[in-house]
């Protein structure tokens, strides 16, 4: 291995490091962790993922948070999944190495990929939200099932011509990233994408669509399989999974959600900023002018054909959230796209800026961003207001619960008390928003929280626990407060009022 790609993927090691290392010892519980914790005990039948077609995490994570008690414990989870990334960054810098190997300017591509995958929100999802730990290996699953089709074509004429062992290899580890995670596997398009709108290469009609053949094909496998895996198991199709086509109202929210979300890059920006909404029309738009720049008056039909074909490719790569019913653009479903939109732009500019000063200093200068970006969004946007949440709630509720009390009522904070508080921006999910704010964790959290106060699961189980979405319902109400009942009114306790 050069020593130049030891330094860098020692500069990506340590800048992940830099971002996260908080992870290994602060004390927090975030959504549908409290309920993982809770309910994933030994024989309960507590299934999550499985309904969803995600049998890997259901496996992993139903045995992981039934070896743990505590809330302090689920650090070790988050710290598997921070080790799970480094055995998975060096593959990532592997693989788009070896795709632009040869390609005059594009040295330092990989680095930069890897970089902004690193400090991208979905990459930090992954490892601050133990509910998603899974996502490194769907991910990079996702990337090697592509990336295997891609060398073993990318010097073959005929459209078919795929070798048998290279073809299921490919299977394998699609049929691992699908089943890790579904939206992972956008990730098998990257390598074709590079290939597509590389400067240095030939076929990418041809080599585009045997990738797109593969790509619909492990789908299908994939839907057959999952159906299976319900019916063995007599589970029930989960209503988010449901299929829903509906091809001008998926458009509109591809373009309007994840595609506008993915040219913010690594700025968290609530959804219906118009700053954002501005900045992501003058990108987009202004990426398509270069196109036009760059193949010149002569070649508009090309510029024409690469302004269609690159958007067309990241609307496939986000397909598996596009056929469902539901129209959430999350952080966790986004990372295949977003590096997607990175990787466009930043060989844009690599084949556009010839001057090697000028690249110098834009690298420079961009690997800064990234870095402090991803430090403030995983400590300032995420940690803080989440870890000093958790404190204020498991502290009341430990220091006034006492064995007499038999009610507890739980007055929710509203989806922008951190907003308020702290004047950051948000991004569900996981930025920005209070961990009480949804309905499924007051009892939970309550429950847990009394639970390793006394040490006994059958007290907290027996809680009877309501919740409102504030005091003014809970007013309106007429629920009574007496020496049985306790109220937790987190809003006051996030303002310290």
């Amino acid at each position: 291995m050069p020593q130049k790609d030891i330094y860098l993927k020692g500069i990506l090691f340590l800048v992940v490091l830099l971002i996260f290392y908080p992870v290994c010892f602060t004390d927090y519980v975030y959504t549908d962790e409290i309920t993982q914790l809770w309910h994933y005990r030994p024989g309960s039948g507590f299934l999550m993922y499985g309904i969803q077609g995600r049998w890997i995490p259901e496996l992993v994570l139903s045995r992981l948070y039934a070896a743990i008690n505590t809330v302090h414990e689920i650090t070790y989870i988050r710290i598997i999944a921070l080790l799970a990334w480094f055995v998975c960054i060096p593959v990532w810098y592997a693989v788009i190495k070896r795709i632009v190997a040869g390609n005059p300017g594009y040295q330092y591509l990989p680095f930069f990929t890897c970089l902004y995958l690193v400090t991208s929100l979905p990459f930090a999802v992954s490892v601050q939200w133990a509910t998603c730990m899974e996502l490194s290996l769907g991910n990079t699953a996702g990337l090697l099932s592509g990336a295997v089709l891609y060398f073993n074509i990318r010097s073959k004429e005929k459209l078919m011509a795929v070798p048998v062992v290279g073809a299921l290899v490919t299977a394998g580890w699609g049929q691992l990233s699908l089943f890790t995670y579904q939206s992972c596997f956008g990730c098998f398009l990257i390598p074709f994408l590079l290939h597509y709108i590389s400067a240095y290469t030939i076929k990418k009609k041809l080599i585009v669509a045997k990738g797109l053949a593969f790509y619909f094909l492990m789908y299908a496998v994939y839907f057959v399989l999952f159906k299976l895996t319900l019916k063995l198991n007599h589970i029930g199709n989960d209503p988010r999974a449901d299929i829903h086509i509906n091809l001008f109202n998926k458009l509109l929210f591809f373009l309007w959600q994840p595609l506008k979300r993915a040219f913010w890059f690594n700025v968290v920006v609530t959804n219906d900023n118009k700053m954002g909404l501005v900045a992501y029309i003058v990108l987009f738009f202004g990426w398509m002018a270069l196109a036009f720049v760059r193949f010149g008056k002569a070649n508009w039909k090309n510029a024409l054909k690469y302004i269609i074909v690159v958007p067309g490719i990241l609307l496939i790569a986000y397909l598996p959230s596009l056929v469902v019913k539901e129209n959430y653009s999350s952080n966790r479903t986004l990372q295949a796209i977003d590096v997607c939109v990175f990787v466009v732009c930043a060989e844009m500019v690599l084949y556009l800026v010839k001057n090697v000063q000028v690249r110098k200093i834009t690298g420079i200068s961009l690997a800064l961003i990234l870095t402090i970006l991803g430090w403030y969004n995983f400590n300032k946007q995420f940690l803080q207001p989440v870890h000093e949440e958790y404190i204020a709630v498991s502290d009341f509720i430990k220091q006034h619960y006492n064995k007499n009390i038999k009610t507890v009522y739980f007055i929710q904070p509203a989806e922008d008390a951190f907003r308020r508080k702290y004047h950051i921006q948000s991004s569900m999910d996981k930025f920005g928003v209070p961990l009480t704010f949804p309905a499924w964790v007051p009892e939970d959290i309550t429950r847990q929280m009394v639970y390793e106060k006394t040490g006994n699961r059958q007290v907290a189980a027996e809680l009877t626990i309501k919740f409102w979405p504030n005091m003014h319902s809970f007013t309106a109400s007429g629920e009574a407060i007496t020496e049985n009942t306790l109220l937790v009114n987190v809003p006051e306790l996030i303002t310290g009022k």
